[in-house]
């Protein structure tokens, strides 16, 4: 990753376990530990939309904040009893307001930038099915046009809906109950190009919901990659049409990939080139400042970066002991 114009830190988090920074420019990783717990179990990973020295992550012990990229780490004012965060959202247009879902699922909210969270519901709706882990938050998001409207994809439970910035909340699984192939959510995004309207991804492949999630409309996935198992779901910041979706062929396989849409889901094309995935591709990053720089990670421990909007890729592996890479972040 080594451009002149490329000022990209790259932040990855394993369940088992670390975090680690790829600094503009680097080929390591470093670990960071400084203020953290021992062995930290890192799902979640954002950085401020207003300023890229500010990150939260995600532990067992709740959500831990750094002021400067990484090298030092504070825990916030969250209660103890409050299940470790694995997905974190900014409200949209005011920062100060954050929201995190966690593994069991609950909702917490803050009026403060972090800095304290409290609980705002452990409700997780009525789809909820038993698996060998807890029912999970795994991705909050609202449409930027109407903040207010908030949804949070559940793994293993379907969608739920607030429309009133989180005080509330409704289930609104609909038709994606009672199959946990649709119940089992990865990702979930609004678009400032389609108002009203939410785009999840599931075990089974994409739906778009709109009329906020009055119905699931199935996306025909197939006719554009031969594995249809899609997980993470990110809007890019430079492009209300544009997301990215990164797929594998299950939950644990050996085969991964990255795709785009540049039309809010009606077509596909494969970003990532002359890489090896060796499991499925699990998250997908996108720097706001340079939205050409996209970065992607496998279930096992490997980073790809592209700094020319997927034309080239490096690979970054991780160190040996990262395993369940499930966050990423670049700013």
């Amino acid at each position: 990753m080594t451009t002149g114009s490329n000022n990209t830190y790259v932040y990855a988090g394993a369940e088992t376990s670390g975090l680690y920074r790829l600094s503009p420019g680097a080929s390591q990783w470093e670990e960071l530990t400084k203020g953290l717990p021992a062995d930290p179990m890192v799902c979640g990973l954002i950085i401020h939309p207003d300023d890229p020295e500010v990150i939260y992550a995600g532990t067992q012990d709740g959500p831990y904040r750094s002021t400067n990229r990484g090298a030092s780490w504070e825990r916030l004012d969250y209660p103890k009893t409050g299940a470790p965060p694995w997905t974190f959202m900014f409200r949209p247009g005011d920062p100060k307001v954050m929201y995190l879902g966690t593994a069991p699922g609950e909702i917490y909210r803050s009026a403060n930038g972090g800095d304290s969270w409290q609980m705002i519901t452990k409700s997780m709706g009525s789809a909820e099915i038993s698996m060998a882990f807890p029912t999970r938050v795994i991705a909050l998001c609202a449409d930027p046009n109407f903040p207010d409207e908030m949804y949070a994809a559940l793994e293993v439970a379907g969608v739920i809906r607030s429309s009133d910035g989180g005080d509330t909340w409704d289930e609104i699984s609909g038709s994606l109950a009672p199959s946990e192939d649709t119940l089992d959510l990865h990702g979930a995004q609004c678009s400032a190009a389609m108002p009203h309207t939410i785009f999840i991804t599931t075990r089974q492949g994409p739906f778009i919901g709109p009329d906020r999630g009055s119905e699931w409309i199935p996306v025909e996935f197939g006719n554009f990659s031969e594995i249809t198992y899609t997980r993470d779901l990110k809007a890019a910041p430079h492009d209300p049409n544009m997301l990215y979706v990164s797929i594998g062929a299950a939950a644990r396989s050996t085969q991964g990939a990255l795709y785009r849409s540049r039309d809010l889901f009606t077509t596909f094309e494969r970003v990532d080139r002359t890489i090896a995935p060796n499991s499925t591709m699990m998250t997908v990053a996108l720097d706001p400042r340079a939205p050409d720089h996209v970065f992607c990670n496998s279930r096992d421990g490997q980073v790809f970066g592209s700094l020319d909007d997927g034309a080239t890729w490096t690979t970054y592996d991780l160190p040996e002991k990262a395993k369940e890479v499930r966050a990423l972040a670049a700013g």
